[in-house]
């Protein structure tokens, strides 16, 4: 599918899918200069996506999908890099523990802002009360 099909069905900008590619991070394959964007790129995209929701910076990004595709490479040639693979898990692991601590603090905040909405319902005389 072409770039501006791609950037409709992720609900992102074509420029975004331009910069991703310049960077590196996804490099759809090419007709001439028309990039076509396959399943795999734009299952790839979202996994972009989510990461970045999760607060992880594109570099972060890159260096995970890089060993992530090391990994795939050796594993298909038959010679799993326990190095790469080493890599990976410590990466994968400091942003779990990233993630974790975000997963926290948007519980207290969660909790904070029901204590405020219960103090406001109950200024209100106890109507309109949300769970």
């Amino acid at each position: 599918m072409l770039i501006g099909e791609a950037a409709r069905q992720l609900n992102i900008s074509v420029e975004t899918l331009r910069y991703y590619d310049r960077i590196g991070l996804v490099s759809p394959p090419r007709h001439g200069r028309v990039r076509r964007y396959r399943a795999e790129d734009l299952n790839r995209i979202r996994t972009i996506l989510q990461m970045k929701q999760l607060m992880f910076s594109l570099a972060e990004i890159r260096t995970i999908l890089a060993i992530d595709r090391q990994v795939d490479q050796d594993l298909a040639a038959g010679r799993p890099a326990a190095g790469a693979i080493l890599a990976l898990r410590e990466q994968v692991s400091a942003q779990l523990d990233k993630v974790e601590d975000l997963e926290k603090s948007l519980r207290a905040v969660k909790a904070e802002l029901g204590a405020l909405l219960a103090k406001i319902d109950r200024a209100l005389g106890g109507g309109n009360r949300h769970e």
